[in-house]
């Protein structure tokens, strides 16, 4: 089945934002439409911008999703645990974990909307799309 590294701003944003290409993405892992390659930093880097106090203020239902969203990834995902230490994003080095998630786990996508990983296009034979051309061109859906 199709690996694919979810940066956490698309989880963020698909999370708290019902309508879009974010949401769709986390409803295709919902569906089983591809396997989340993840790594406890993600998931802990998710859970600490979900419970902050200007996101749980504008949307209420901020913690219960997150809850549902983190035990969807904890039951569906592929977790790596051992990670190859790169240093390639010098801008925001804390990039450098979705990179070496997605090689560690060979997935063959990573979807964020970080211009610092989206610009790159490529890392070592996988594909970085931003969540509306992953939506389009993967997953063969409109998006409005």
């Amino acid at each position: 089945m199709l690996r694919v590294t979810v940066d956490t701003n698309v989880l963020v944003s698909g999370s708290l934002v019902a309508e879009g290409a974010s949401a769709r993405i986390i409803l295709a892992v919902e569906q089983h439409r591809f396997v989340p390659v993840m790594c406890q930093a993600i998931l802990e880097e998710y859970v600490n911008v979900m419970v902050r106090p200007h996101i749980t203020r504008k949307y209420p239902q901020a913690t219960h999703v997150t809850q549902a969203t983190a035990r969807l990834l904890q039951q569906d995902a592929l977790w790596v645990q051992s990670l190859p230490d790169l240093h390639c994003i010098a801008d925001d080095p804390d990039d450098d974990v979705i990179l070496a998630v997605a090689l560690a786990g060979q997935a063959a996508y990573i979807v964020s909307g970080d211009p610092h990983l989206t610009k790159l296009g490529r890392f070592q034979g996988i594909t970085i799309l931003p969540p509306r051309d992953f939506v389009v061109q993967v997953l063969k859906e409109p998006v409005p």
